[in-house]
């Protein structure tokens, strides 16, 4: 809390009965001179904060990443060069990322003429990243939940790079296909959903249901006890309910962390 300049500092209070007068007013004056600096310098970071400098003498220097060597890493395991089969079949393609490789193709043709997607060329004339090595480094990222500079080995992007693919993905998603996926189901495809589960002794059943701990590593400290799961870390719930093929049909997120699947249902 900042000292009133209107009344003395309890400090000088306790000087000026014992030590005089002449002790006081020096105290007070370093106190106020320390505030006053204290304020200078909390004014010169705010006026500092935002402000972007280009390449500058002493700056930290760019690590020379071979982008040709990421994407040609890429292609290689996964979808197979001069002829040859790729390393990684359909199923560990299914696995690492949580698609088939046919809805992949889908969403790299859609994006990959994007801004931010797009190949393009620095000022010193080389080519920058590939639309494959970002949408591979994204899906990765959804797929395992890892940290962001898990993949700069394999796909050869930076920990920055790979955050703002894995938005621009989501965003191009959304906008892409919200109008054809995030509907709810028609008549054939509700009766096709119920007769396939009446199949399995569950009649008038739609989908599964079932929640899941998003981990919270910003959790502001006063809302840490609310949202503290019993293993002891911060978590948001998320409600969902998928049919067999993997088609949400309700999300719900935000409930607190400390609350199991039976509150959150109720």
């Amino acid at each position: 809390m900042e000292p009133d300049e209107d009344e003395p500092f309890p400090i000088a209070v306790l000087l000026s009965e014992d030590d005089g007068a002449d002790i006081c007013a020096a105290v007070q004056a370093h106190v106020a001179a320390v505030v006053a600096l204290r304020m200078r310098v909390s004014a010169w970071c705010i006026s500092r904060r935002g402000r972007y400098s280009s390449s500058l003498p002493g700056r930290r220097p760019n690590k020379q990443r071979d982008f040709d060597d990421g994407l040609n890493n890429i292609v290689r395991d996964y979808f197979g060069v001069y002829g040859r089969d790729p390393v990684y079949n359909e199923h560990d393609f299914d696995t690492r990322f949580h698609v088939p490789r046919a809805v992949f193709r889908r969403v790299y043709s859609e994006v990959k003429d994007t801004p931010f997607f797009r190949r393009r060329i620095n000022a010193t004339g080389r080519p920058q990243a590939h639309p494959l090595q970002k949408l591979v480094a994204a899906f990765r990222w959804l797929a395992y939940g890892e940290a962001a500079d898990r993949g700069d080995e394999y796909v050869r992007l930076s920990r920055s790079t790979i955050l703002l693919s894995v938005k621009c993905l989501v965003v191009c998603i959304v906008s892409k296909w919200e109008s054809t996926n995030l509907q709810r189901p028609n008549y054939a495809e509700l009766k096709t959903i119920l007769d396939r589960n009446a199949e399995r002794g569950f009649p008038g059943c739609m989908g599964s249901l079932d929640c899941s701990h998003w981990a919270w590593h910003q959790c502001p400290r006063g809302m840490a006890g609310s949202y503290q799961t019993r293993k002891g870390s911060r978590c948001i719930v998320i409600e969902a309910v998928c049919d067999e093929d993997l088609r949400i049909w309700h999300l719900f997120v935000g409930e607190p962390g400390s609350l199991n699947d039976i509150n959150v249902m109720h």
